[in-house]
């Protein structure tokens, strides 16, 4: 659940604060991991050690139902002493417009959009009873392809941070890149970062933000969430698969070609030009 407008507003954000932002289920689990470690000098407990990963980068846009008592994500941030890391779902006019005047640096994630919605897809159904959700994918693809899905309309997300690629303090990425050339990621995101390390340091950095790594650590996987009622692991672990292209296992030959063409149509706006080709592989259309 996210915080209402007001409550964002009151947040107060830092010049060093390393904000990671990104649509819903496009990795923002493995980006938190990789820059947390990075802002760590790389050390190889980090990720192994309480508190969980999603109290070390705490998500900004989280708090209970109304009038419920519970933590929320501002509160949580304000109690850790900078430099600080936190991410959000939020297009880049809607973060809270001290992130803007700090200077702060923002991190966008990038993702498949059919990868992304397959994962969305398993999310959900780990939450069917909380949801107002059929659980029948073509239910989610109808929402994406009409552009009121959760975070939608994405290519508009896109956008808002496509429009702000040049600003200094604003660095765009891609699961993609990331799965196919783990290391050259994590020196570019560290050269971002002003954190320069050694490659031995990549090399930690590569190995335990791995996927296969990360699913089998119960302080990165979100188990805690399992053990309280948040999900349902049975129906599907939080770190689930975490494949380029996965998407083709669950796809019918329809399903496929409806969002091609809705994929098609948004990569044909002007102000979306050189996205395709800067990351071809996130944009691909097969």
């Amino acid at each position: 659940m996210s915080l209402a407008v007001p409550d964002f507003e009151k947040f107060q954000a830092h010049p060093d604060d390393l904000v990671i932002c990104g649509i819903a289920k496009s990795g923002a689990s493995r980006f938190c991991a990789l820059i947390g470690m990075i802002m760590q000098d790389a050390d190889p407990d980090y990720l192994y050690r309480e508190p969980d990963l999603q109290e070390k980068v705490p998500w900004l846009d989280f708090c209970t139902a109304v009038n419920a008592e519970g933590p929320r994500g501002i509160e949580q941030i304000s109690l850790i002493a900078p430099p600080r890391a936190y991410w959000t779902r939020y297009a880049f006019d809607g973060l809270p417009s001290s992130i803007h005047q700090s200077g702060a640096k923002i991190v966008y994630h990038l993702r498949h959009p059919k990868d992304t919605l397959i994962t969305l897809y398993h999310h959900y159904l780990a939450r069917k009873e909380r949801m107002s959700f059929s659980g029948e994918l073509e239910e989610m693809i109808q929402w994406l392809v009409s552009d009121n899905i959760y975070c939608g309309p994405w290519f508009d997300h896109i956008l808002s941070y496509w429009n702000h690629r040049n600003d200094p303090n604003v660095f765009i990425c891609s699961y993609e890149d990331v799965s196919r050339d783990p290391k050259k990621a994590i020196k570019d995101l560290a050269t971002f970062l002003n954190k320069p390390l050694t490659e031995q340091q990549v090399e930690t950095v590569a190995y335990h933000t791995h996927f296969d790594q990360m699913r089998i650590n119960s302080l990165a996987n979100h188990e805690s969430n399992n053990s309280v009622g948040e999900f349902d692991f049975e129906a599907a672990k939080f770190m689930r698969s975490g494949k380029v292209g996965g998407w083709k296992k669950h796809l019918s030959h329809d399903q496929n070609s409806r969002i091609n063409a809705w994929m098609e149509k948004n990569m044909q706006r002007p102000e979306l030009a050189g996205l395709a080709e800067r990351f071809s592989e996130t944009f691909k259309i097969e």
